[in-house]
């Protein structure tokens, strides 16, 4: 026979208290029942664990050589115990966040801080890849949820459409340009242009928008990021078509944004896994998502009346 985790519980209790009626009422059960797994104890292991003095228990040098492996033992459970409370506080207080470099710049910020303001002391993790990396690590790797701009359709998964805009013009504040309240591919005809790279699926929504005006540009500069496309445009390096979330980002300090006369619209894409890997806090940080692009909206809105 093996001892059960509850005898080394009553064996514990009694090294304790050297009191069988204390340890019964310690471990919420009846002094015959103690007395009668202490005798089945001492029975499977073959020695006496205490002698009677006056109503007291003595523990025998037996007992007190196996109470120091039965300390161990209880010690290891306890510290499993803490482990498990701390990873599942871990796992409550935290999100995890997958996004392009864009949207760690000029969207998750603003969300984030709308998200604390309801769950302050949250651990948050931003994993920010480009578009064809991310898909990737979205169905590899755990995430609370991933923020894309291409459609990102797998099983057991599903990806909300939150439209942001539309399409916007940024310039040098001194730009000529900068004069139109709005830009037609004609205004655009020979001018500067910082790109993104050809895989941007925006980049070829933007290329037909000149090609149907029958409108040609010179690329000047071809990068992968929002910041680095920004810094370029302040620079006075050239114009860029970008997001209206990665305007509004740049707006002032040098560079301005115009509308374009033929909309193109932009959609920023929230991806969750299914059902039973999401975290806790993934749908509040969505609502700020919404709220953020909404307020975004409405400042483009004002900035272009």
């Amino acid at each position: 026979m093996r001892l059960t985790h509850r005898q080394l519980e009553i064996f514990q209790s009694l090294m304790q208290t050297l009191n069988i009626t204390a340890t019964a009422q310690q471990l919420f059960s009846s002094q015959p029942t103690i007395s009668r797994e202490l005798k089945n104890i001492e029975e499977i292991l073959g020695f006496h664990l205490f002698y009677r003095e006056n109503r007291r228990l003595e523990p025998s040098q037996q007992a007190i050589a196996l109470n120091v492996i039965v300390q161990r033992s209880f010690v290891s459970l306890d510290e499993i115990i803490r482990t498990a409370q701390a990873i599942r506080e871990d796992r409550l207080k935290r999100l995890s966040i997958a996004c392009l470099p864009a949207f760690a710049h000029a969207l998750i910020p603003q969300a984030l801080q709308l998200f604390l303001a309801q769950l302050p002391g949250t651990s948050i993790k931003i994993h920010s890849l480009e578009e064809s990396a991310l898909t990737r690590d979205l169905v590899s790797k755990f995430f609370d949820l991933g923020v894309v701009e291409g459609n990102f359709d797998r099983t057991a998964s599903s990806t909300i459409d939150l439209y942001a805009g539309d399409l916007v013009c940024l310039m040098p504040a001194s730009h000529p340009l900068a004069k139109c309240s709005v830009l037609y591919p004609q205004d655009l005809a020979g001018q500067d242009f910082i790109y993104y790279s050809e895989e941007d699926s925006y980049r070829r929504e933007v290329d037909a928008f000149f090609s149907r005006a029958n409108v040609s540009r010179r690329l000047l500069v071809e990068t992968t990021t929002a910041p680095s496309i920004g810094s370029l445009v302040r620079s006075g390096i050239g114009l860029s078509i970008v997001n209206p979330l990665t305007a509004l980002a740049f707006h002032g300090d040098g560079v301005c944004v115009r509308p374009l006369a033929q909309k193109i619209a932009y959609y920023v894409h929230v991806w969750q896994p299914e059902p039973a890997k999401r975290g806790p806090f993934a749908s509040i940080f969505i609502q700020s998502l919404e709220k953020t692009i909404f307020d975004s909206r409405q400042r483009l809105d004002e900035l272009f009346r």
